[in-house]
This record gives structure tokens, C-alpha cells and sequence, in this order.
């Protein structure tokens, strides 16, 4: 009678322990299956929704002359798209002005001339000279900045010198495209507000 008894306990056991065994391992394996699809869920949609597109990062560059106007010189020989809150004037033979509305202190003078020997050269000389007459005298420095260097298909050999005064900051900009060498001089606020509008629409300048 006790052997039975013992036999009956022994079973029971032997039950109980094969039920734990066969339910732990199923609900841990579940349990871990689910926590990893949760994460993977979140890391997805986090690097989906915080990457920014390279299209739209380019548009945006883009949309600075997206209203911008050709516009052609009444005395030198050159075209240029000219954005809405500016206006070409011809000063005199040689030189134009591309003045702010929104700031009349603020402008971009514009000088074209034929491609020579020598010419390059001597205008950028000159422009050294300019920079100097209308700042407080102090020499210009050089921009190395590739950001604050004029570019585009036909640009070459462009070269930028900048001075910075109390109330004005002034650049000087000269570049050779087909047939044409471009000096320009920019008369901007002593923060350079206006820099990058002048200096995108210089990259639209060609020989009309």
C-alpha cells in the first residue's frame, strides 16, 4: 500500500513538472518575440519620419530665384535675373547698380568689359583699390569660402575679396564667363543680408 501510494505521488510530480516545463519556455518566447517587434517598429518609423529628403533639401536651395525676372542692361552687354524686390539701374556707361527696394544703402554694382589679355588682371587689381576708397581704408582679405564664391556652367576664374566697415560691409566679385569678364562690387549691411540673393543672381550674368 505505501509503495502505491508513493507510485501515485511520483506520477503526480512527474506531471506537474513536464506542465511547467512545456508552458515557461512557449510564454517566454512570445513574450520576447513581441518586446523585439515592438523596438524594431520604433526604430523604423523614427529614421523614416527624421530623414529629410535630398530632393527637398536641394528645392529649397533652389526656390532663393524661383521668382526671379531676366532682365537686359540698357548700356553694357549682358542679361541677369533680377528677383522682385530689386531693380536694375544703368548709372553710366560700363556701370550698372542693382539696388534693394527694401534698403536703397544696400546694392550690387555691376561692370562688364570684353575678354583681353591682361584685362583680368588689371581689374582685379583695381578692385583692390575700390575696396579700399570705400571701406575705412583698411585692406581687403580674401574669401575662401566656397559657399561665398560665385558658380555655375561657363564661370571661371572667379576671385572674392571682402571688407567689412562699422556700417557696411563691402565685396568685391570678378569672374570671366564666355567672352565677358564680370566685376561686381556689393554694398551690404555691416550682417551681410542681402549677400546671398546678390551673389545668385551674379551666377545668372551672360552676354546678351
Amino acid at each position: 500500500m505505501k509503495s502505491r501510494w508513493s507510485f501515485i505521488y511520483a506520477a503526480i510530480a512527474t506531471t506537474l513538472l513536464l506542465t511547467g516545463c512545456g508552458t515557461s519556455p512557449a510564454k517566454d518566447q512570445e513574450s520576447t518575440n513581441g518586446s523585439t517587434g515592438v523596438v524594431e517598429n520604433v526604430d523604423k518609423g523614427t529614421v523614416t519620419e527624421g530623414k529629410v529628403p535630398d530632393t527637398e533639401v536641394a528645392d529649397s536651395q533652389g526656390d532663393i530665384m524661383k521668382d526671379a525676372k531676366l532682365r537686359e542692361s540698357d548700356e553694357q552687354s549682358y542679361a541677369i535675373s533680377v528677383l522682385p524686390d530689386y531693380s536694375l539701374i544703368s548709372e553710366e556707361p560700363g556701370k550698372d547698380s542693382l539696388i534693394s527696394a527694401n534698403n536703397e544703402a544696400v546694392f550690387m554694382r555691376i561692370e562688364t568689359v570684353a575678354k583681353e589679355d591682361s584685362t583680368y588682371d588689371y581689374l582685379a587689381e583695381n578692385m583692390v583699390a575700390v575696396l579700399e576708397a570705400s571701406g575705412d581704408g583698411s585692406a581687403p582679405t580674401e574669401v575662401l569660402d566656397e559657399k561665398s564664391i560665385p558658380s555655375g556652367e561657363g564661370i571661371e576664374n572667379a576671385k572674392v575679396l571682402a571688407l567689412k566697415a562699422e556700417t557696411v560691409s563691402i565685396t568685391g566679385i570678378i569672374f570671366e564667363r564666355d567672352n565677358m569678364i564680370v566685376r561686381l562690387t556689393i554694398y551690404d549691411t555691416p550682417e551681410e543680408e542681402y549677400f546671398e540673393q546678390f551673389l545668385r543672381m551674379a551666377e545668372t550674368i551672360v552676354t546678351k
